[in-house]
């Protein structure tokens, strides 16, 4: 999802650190949260042996200095041949782009049911054996109402 959303922006910013930014929570594991991949420059007429600029959150560095090699191993591992060969560290105040980055809200269910499928609702409500725990009717008609679009009523 993130290169779909990200693609067109990165490759401008080139293809390799289109790689990196999007397999970042892979490459970085733990670190993902407050460091973020910032650019790769790679000698004159090369696509190896590459230096690749971290930007980690302000007392983090020694941190990501110890993750070095295994970040340059993982990242290696992604493309394949040994394109990074040193990391540059760049500390900063602000929060990098991957922590701010929450998973989407679920959407409210606001369909609204015909008369017919009240109907079936209300009929399997009766169903319920009446001797089910009140937990589980409260949990089954909770379901049930989810499911067929009710509001949920104030008596809950």
């Amino acid at each position: 999802m993130t290169a779909s959303l990200l693609g067109p922006v990165l490759r401008a910013r080139g293809i390799t650190i289109h790689r990196v930014i999007t397999e970042w929570q892979q490459i970085a594991g733990d670190a993902a949260s407050w460091s973020e991949p910032q650019s790769i420059k790679f000698p004159q007429n090369q696509q190896d042996e590459g230096t690749l600029t971290v930007t980690v959150r302000s007392g983090r560095g020694p941190e990501i200095q110890m993750l070095e090699e295994d970040i340059i191993r993982r990242c290696n591992q992604v493309f394949g041949y040994r394109a990074i060969a040193r990391i540059v560290i760049s500390q900063t105040t602000t929060t990098p782009l991957t922590a701010e980055i929450s998973p989407p809200q679920p959407i409210p269910n606001t369909i609204k049911p015909d008369a017919e499928t009240a109907q079936a609702f209300d009929d399997a409500r009766e169903e319920i054996a009446p001797d089910a725990s009140p937990q589980l009717r409260k949990a089954l008609d909770t379901l049930g109402k989810s499911l067929a679009g009710h509001q949920k009523d104030k008596s809950s």
